[in-house]
């Protein structure tokens, strides 16, 4: 996906809702776009979000879905399906905590932005109204 297509539809996710261009087009930038084939799990439960992991390219890392679906299963159980504009893996960015949920690509597989921790702390910080979105997501993942 080319970058100004790419930063459009960074701005229809609900996270980055109100962001400009230029804070859009660095986040993708700053990201990579990562390709799953059906049944390939992106996030496994239980994975460590630090040590030598936290210092490799892809060790701690959120995704948000460019194209094809994911299914969030905990402790072997679907809980959820995504597609394109959500995302998944920023908990354990936040928290520094093992992954809640394994995370794996549908049939017909999965494109991602892959965001590195780094990158993710920096646009907190840079822009705390980011925030807010995700504090709703939260809530309502928690609630369902």
């Amino acid at each position: 996906m080319a970058g100004s297509e790419l930063v459009a539809v960074l701005g229809t996710v609900d996270l980055f809702h109100g962001l400009s261009p230029k804070v859009l087009a660095h986040i993708a930038e700053a990201g990579h776009q990562a390709t799953y084939a059906a049944g390939d799990a992106v996030i496994v439960q239980g994975d460590s979000v630090t040590g030598f992991k936290a210092f490799s390219p892809t060790g701690v890392e959120m995704h948000v879905i460019l194209e094809g679906a994911a299914r969030i299963d905990v402790d072997g159980v679907t809980h959820n399906h995504l597609g394109p504009g959500e995302y998944f893996g920023e908990i354990a960015l936040i928290d520094g905590r093992p992954r809640t949920a394994d995370v794996v690509a549908e049939p017909g597989g999965l494109r991602t932005l892959a965001i590195s921790k780094w990158t993710f702390e920096d646009l907190l910080e840079k822009h705390p109204e980011v925030a807010v979105p995700m504090l709703r997501v939260l809530a309502s993942r928690l609630r369902a």
